[in-house]
């Protein structure tokens, strides 16, 4: 059985995490949508993610930090970052595969998905750090 792809969607700003929420679901993702690190934290805790997409320059957070945070739960969970600011990034950090500046191009983003939904392995389980 295939299952969907499920992208953790972070982004405070409603509009832009409910438009993308809708182009992802076109593209038959399962989208868990999250306005903060915190909402983000308990979803991952409640759903198998595939994919991490976050915002950089959350409202009251650090982007990164939540990029952290977020796989230090969930080992080799691929990231995919968007800011405003992409000159003030550093294109190295840390767990982030791929950079994209807003506003976004729809095309790239869903390439960089395909990609990585591609490489998706079955199951999840085999995603979790050996001890």
């Amino acid at each position: 059985m295939k299952t969907r792809t499920s992208i953790l969607l972070v982004d405070d700003d409603s509009m832009v995490r409910q438009a993308l929420e809708q182009a992802l679901a076109a593209e038959n993702y399962f989208v868990v949508p999250a306005a903060n690190r915190d909402e983000a934290l308990r979803q991952l805790e409640k759903h198998p993610i595939d994919i991490l997409l976050v915002d950089l320059h959350p409202w009251k957070e650090d982007g990164r930090e939540t990029v952290q945070r977020l796989t230090a739960l969930q080992a080799h969970l691929p990231v995919i970052a968007m800011t405003v600011r992409i000159e003030e990034q550093d294109p190295n950090m840390d767990g982030i595969e791929v950079l994209l500046e807003k506003p976004l191009n729809l095309r790239i983003l869903m390439q960089a998905l395909k990609e990585f939904a591609s490489q998706k392995m079955e199951p999840r389980q085999e995603m979790a750090p050996c001890s």
